[in-house]
């Protein structure tokens, strides 16, 4: 089920914007991040005025009302969506999600086979076919933007950098912080890394506390084959909000060493929760930190995730600043500030 949200104009200054979230949202729930992160600025639009509605597809409407259109998530079903809505709306604007260790000229390459004649396309072919039809791309972070330009050939002014946004943290200074490291995420998804964190866990000894999905009972037996007992490693799979925000605020390090991330909101939020953070080197997420104040990894390597845990899980000096960068850089007003404006030269 595809969700869309309008905010009814009122006057001059409030603007119409319909946003449009990929199918897959519908059953992701509060796992899928870019549905999260289109409900946080649909709740800061609110706080500023704007009127927000969810419409569900089966409705009917007047397209040609909206100031613009936004439209999240990249698949084959954007194709149809963009290119023949920009001819009842011209102002399409387009968040596609990209997160991706493929090397430019092999991504750049894949954009050029396809028919949209015959209905023969990749998603990436398909996406440099839209670009004529999108006002505005917007990008989380300057990796992101880089794929955008240099892989889809499309022009640097038609792209917008947009941070995401920490969702208001339940942070409680007064819990003092514990000697474990906290994973938070889908453990079944490869690109996630689990199964080397694991190792990293068996190996240097830290403490971990693994949270999230865990998939089905198959892949929950691999889990706990791969911890193969260890005490030091917990399978919490899902807990409650509290709960999650009680781990938040206990763990002294969060770790997620991603074989590709586009953000990583969930390390985002852990370091406003004041824990320090074990992140991945490759694309975009290491761009949100000061480089001096978290610890960089190479996904791949073993040893790097268990000595990097270790030494965050001894470090006593980078929060609370880290956490005061954090929250002066992507607080929902500020990377609503940026992402009004862009609407705004779209719109006007």
């Amino acid at each position: 089920m595809v969700f869309f949200l309008y905010f009814c104009a009122q006057n001059d200054d409030i603007m119409t914007i319909a946003y449009v979230m990929y199918p897959g949202a519908c059953y992701m729930g509060k796992a899928d991040g870019s549905k999260m992160q289109a409900e946080i600025w649909a709740d800061e639009l609110l706080r500023r005025g704007h009127v927000v509605e969810r419409i569900n597809p089966w409705g009917h409407y007047d397209w040609k009302k909206f100031d613009v259109v936004h439209v999240f998530g990249f698949g084959l079903w954007n194709y149809d969506m963009i290119h023949w809505g920009s001819g009842i709306n011209p102002n399409f604007v387009f968040s596609p999600i990209i997160d991706t260790n493929t090397p430019m000229w092999k991504y750049r390459l894949a954009t050029y086979f396809g028919c949209s004649k015959l209905r023969l396309f990749s998603q990436n072919y398909m996406l440099r076919q839209l670009k004529q039809d999108v006002k505005l791309f917007f990008a989380r972070t300057q990796y992101e933007a880089d794929y955008l330009c240099r892989g889809y050939g499309i022009e640097k002014q038609k792209v917008a950098i947009v941070p995401l946004s920490f969702r208001e943290p339940h942070f409680n200074p007064a819990i003092a912080k514990e000697k474990f490291c906290l994973f938070v995420g889908t453990m079944t998804q490869p690109r996630k890394n689990v199964p080397a964190l694991i190792k990293a866990a068996q190996k240097y000894g830290f403490r971990l506390k693994l949270v999230g999905n865990k998939g089905n009972s198959k892949s929950e037996a691999e889990l706990r084959a791969m911890i193969a007992g260890a005490e030091n490693i917990e399978l919490l799979g899902f807990v409650s909000d509290e709960e999650l925000s009680s781990l938040y605020n206990r763990a002294k390090v969060f770790a997620l060493p991603s074989l590709n991330e586009g953000v990583g909101l969930v390390a985002l939020e852990a370091a406003m929760h004041g824990c320090n953070i074990v992140i991945t080197k490759l694309g975009g997420p290491k761009e949100y930190y000061d480089q001096d104040s978290v610890q960089l990894v190479n996904p791949y390597d073993i040893d790097d995730i268990g000595q990097a845990v270790l030494r965050a899980l001894d470090d006593d000096a980078s929060q609370p600043h880290l956490r005061e960068c954090l929250e002066r850089k992507y607080n929902v007003s500020a990377c609503v500030d940026l992402l009004e404006a862009a609407y705004s030269r779209i719109a006007h």
